[in-house]
């Protein structure tokens, strides 16, 4: 579908922030502790940015392999998960990406990334309801967060017959996006047409 590739593009510009908000380092010596933590700071973000550089070249193996790195190295940060979670997606590894993005619940319950993906998993499987909530959910702890606010209007439009309800998500989605999806007025003609 092209909303998917579309998502991954929209994903991946996302992620990097998703990233950034990192959790505590271990604590050093009284004296060293900013100047240490400011280092290692910004080595892992240099890391994780490479990471994505490299998951959006193609070289898929090498960020895998660089985000699970990161991902044991510090447990209690999101960014390598997600990431984790959307190779896994794009490879067709529904399984892993979900328990993926349940890690990242675990430790962000409010994470819109993960829970817009557990809302395109749910929605390929035909779990309506499932996909509905996490759409929502995401929304809730991001209002402005265009992945999902264009695929809850998609499911409510395409999915469960609904343009009524896709209408001013689709009008949300053209008033926040920098670029929308050139199809986007298509998608609102279409919408109006059917009410």
């Amino acid at each position: 579908m092209i909303w998917d590739k579309k998502l991954n593009a929209v994903v991946l510009g996302l992620l990097l922030l998703s990233g950034c908000a990192l959790g505590p380092e271990r604590a050093a010596a009284p004296d060293e502790t900013a100047t240490a933590t400011g280092e290692s700071e910004v080595l892992l973000q240099e890391a994780f940015a490479e990471a994505v550089v490299l998951m959006e070249n193609g070289d898929t193996d090498e960020a895998r392999r660089r985000f699970e790195q990161m991902a044991l190295q510090h447990p209690q940060r999101t960014g390598p998960l997600v990431n984790l979670g959307v190779l896994a997606f794009q490879t067709g590894e529904t399984e892993l990406a979900q328990a993926r993005f349940k890690e990242v619940l675990a430790l962000n319950p409010e994470h819109p990334v993960a829970l817009n993906h557990l809302g395109v998993i749910a929605r390929n499987a035909g779990d309506f309801p499932t996909a509905e909530q996490r759409y929502r959910e995401a929304l809730a702890a991001n209002p402005e967060y265009l992945p999902a606010l264009l695929n809850l209007a998609f499911l409510l439009d395409i999915y469960l017959g609904e343009p009524g309800q896709a209408l001013p998500l689709y009008e949300q989605y053209k008033a926040l996006a920098t670029e929308p999806d050139p199809k986007l007025e298509d998608w609102i003609f279409d919408a109006k047409n059917r009410i």
